[in-house]
């Protein structure tokens, strides 16, 4: 803990920016899943399920560690439930991967319909990547919070910030149009796929459309410590 106390002392950021990376290694440890489980390699696919389920626990404890050393007599330029906010949505991110990967977990896709097979790898692997460029910009733009407070909030620092916060939206905006078209052809394609399959690839979609929608709340709680 005394080592986070002195992060703190340096910047009320510096602490948010190592859980960060550990937030972005957990979202890129499942597209590495998500790669293995688009070309059929199940084996690999588990292991990089199982790895993502250890680092969310890892970004936990980091969570833990950091709520438990930020002192209310740390004097800080931004109010330190902001902080504690911000730091939940942050850490979602990491849960809403970790749910994906749980679903990855559940059983290997075998009977996807043939005819539809490519189109449903090919859209989830999409809509992986753009998780993974939300999950890269919410760490590009607490690294650039921290930039913002070092430089006594300059102009160009902010504006900076801003573009961050403004192109996190549009990829989950972008995001959720996949998971709409992706929606659209499992419910066309619904009888040629039992139940449980359809619920498995569902899932899959909604889960990952959940880490840009943390993103997003981790973006907008940057926005609201910015315009205090």
């Amino acid at each position: 803990m005394q080592v986070w106390t002195k992060l703190f002392a340096k910047s009320p950021f510096k602490p948010l920016i190592k859980h960060a990376e550990v937030v972005l290694e957990t979202v890129e440890t499942l597209e590495r899943a998500l790669e293995a489980w688009k070309k059929g390699e199940y084996e690999n696919m588990r292991e990089y399920a199982k790895k993502v389920d250890d680092l969310e626990d890892f970004a936990d404890k980091i969570k833990e560690e950091i709520r438990d050393s930020l002192s209310s007599k740390l004097f800080m330029p931004v109010d330190r439930g902001d902080i504690l906010r911000y730091l939940q949505r942050q850490d979602k991110i990491a849960d809403a991967a970790e749910n994906t990967a749980k679903w990855l977990l559940v059983r290997d896709p075998n009977d996807i319909p043939e005819e539809i097979k490519h189109e449903v790898k090919d859209l989830v692997i999409k809509m992986s990547q753009e998780s993974i460029k939300a999950a890269k910009l919410v760490y590009d733009a607490i690294v650039q919070m921290d930039t913002v407070i070092e430089s006594g909030f300059g102009e160009k620092e902010i504006e900076e910030e801003y573009r961050l916060i403004k192109e996190i939206g549009s990829v989950e905006h972008k995001i959720d149009e996949l998971d709409t078209k992706f929606m659209e052809m499992i419910f066309k394609n619904s009888s040629k796929m039992d139940w449980g399959l359809g619920m498995y690839l569902l899932n899959i979609a909604k889960t990952l459309s959940g880490i840009s929608d943390m993103a997003k709340d981790a973006a907008e709680r940057i926005r609201l410590m910015m315009n205090k």
